[in-house]
């Protein structure tokens, strides 16, 4: 049932409409389970709708973001230095838009928190991360205009 339900808010979230901004009360999930045909029994195949596979990949929110930080005094040094800490040792490389950089996989979960939080700040930034085995690739992208702060943050590529 829980399969169910996951479809169902799915299908429930691909049926609004695109969206900048915040999410309204029309974005709420459905209450009650929605009874859908009976499967053989089975793993759940959990696909995104088309509109959403596109709108996913077109839609990089990023691009659009004003470049500037919400962070003041303290807060910016604070998360300078986090990052200069997380990243000591990385090999940087230029990718489109950013930087690439390889750490060992044991710096995931605090540049997941780091990105998560930076995010926040400065929507402006865009981040993957990619688990290779022993090894992790920190994909960091910003605008045009934000080249500048994502090379004094992150580093140049080497």
């Amino acid at each position: 049932m829980a399969a169910a339900s996951l479809h169902a808010a799915l299908e429930h979230l691909d049926a609004l409409p695109d969206r900048l901004g915040r999410c309204d009360p029309r974005c709420g999930f459905p209450t009650a389970p929605v009874p859908v045909p009976a499967r053989a029994a089975g793993p759940a195949d959990v696909l995104r709708a088309p509109r959403r596979q596109a709108a996913g990949r077109g839609a990089e929110r990023w691009r659009g973001a004003p470049v500037a930080c919400s962070l003041t005094g303290d807060g910016v040094a604070e998360r300078v230095g986090a990052w200069h800490a997380a990243l000591d040792g990385a090999r940087r490389e230029p990718i489109p838009d950013g930087l690439k950089l390889t750490l060992p996989a044991d710096r995931a979960a605090a540049l997941a928190e780091l990105a998560a939080a930076e995010q926040r700040c400065c929507p402006f930034f865009d981040f993957r991360v990619h688990l290779h085995g022993p090894r992790l690739s920190l994909e960091v992208r910003a605008p045009a205009d934000g080249a500048d702060l994502l090379a004094e943050l992150f580093g140049a590529a080497s």
